[in-house]
């Protein structure tokens, strides 16, 4: 029985490629314009980001991308388990970090890539930091973090004007980190 999203019509679904983390659906479909084709898009649980934040700066990772074999900066972040996103943030933040925040506020969510996944992010400020125990030997086996490097607010501006954060999910984050402080200094 064919399914009706918006103005495209499913014909058939079917799962082509499954693993733990990922699962990539192919449907047959009736696209807005009245073709027939094959849409495939990745499937996978939502994701945590969590921008740890001391009031004059954050906390940035270094990781090794074995799929772009590259390290790249990032901010904290993790795979949802459940349905609590806080808990999960605050989890992901002491593992791959050692920091625990006493202040937590949801700055928003965004669809990764809504092109081709259904994947949701969480972002989250975490201010109100105890980094007394700073360390990135807590970090799970499929991880790859290099460093933990503190940065003012100063230096990370030119770092994204200069292009050295390139992760999309991290700069969609920081972006709403940024909104969050405009708003923030706007209302004082």
């Amino acid at each position: 029985m064919p399914k009706h999203y918006g103005p495209w019509t499913q014909l058939r679904t079917k799962i082509t490629y499954r693993n733990p983390w990922i699962s990539i659906q192919e449907d047959t479909v009736i696209q807005p314009g009245g073709a027939k084709s094959i849409y495939a898009f990745l499937q996978k649980s939502p994701g945590v980001f969590i921008v740890a934040y001391d009031g004059r700066g954050i906390y940035l990772l270094r990781q090794y991308r074995y799929a772009i074999r590259q390290a790249i900066y990032e901010i904290p972040a993790g795979v949802v388990q459940g349905t609590n996103y806080l808990a999960n943030a605050k989890r992901e933040l002491f593992e791959e970090t050692g920091i625990r925040a006493a202040q937590w506020r949801k700055l928003g969510t965004y669809f990764t890539a809504p092109g081709h996944e259904q994947t949701c992010t969480y972002a989250f400020l975490a201010t109100n930091l105890n980094t007394s125990n700073i360390s990135k030997a807590r970090q799970e086996g499929d991880e790859s973090i290099l460093d933990i490097t503190y940065v003012p607010l100063s230096k990370l501006r030119q770092m994204l004007r200069n292009g050295e954060v390139q992760c999309g999910i991290t700069l969609a984050a920081l972006a709403l980190f940024f909104n969050h402080l405009a708003l923030t200094k706007k209302r004082s």
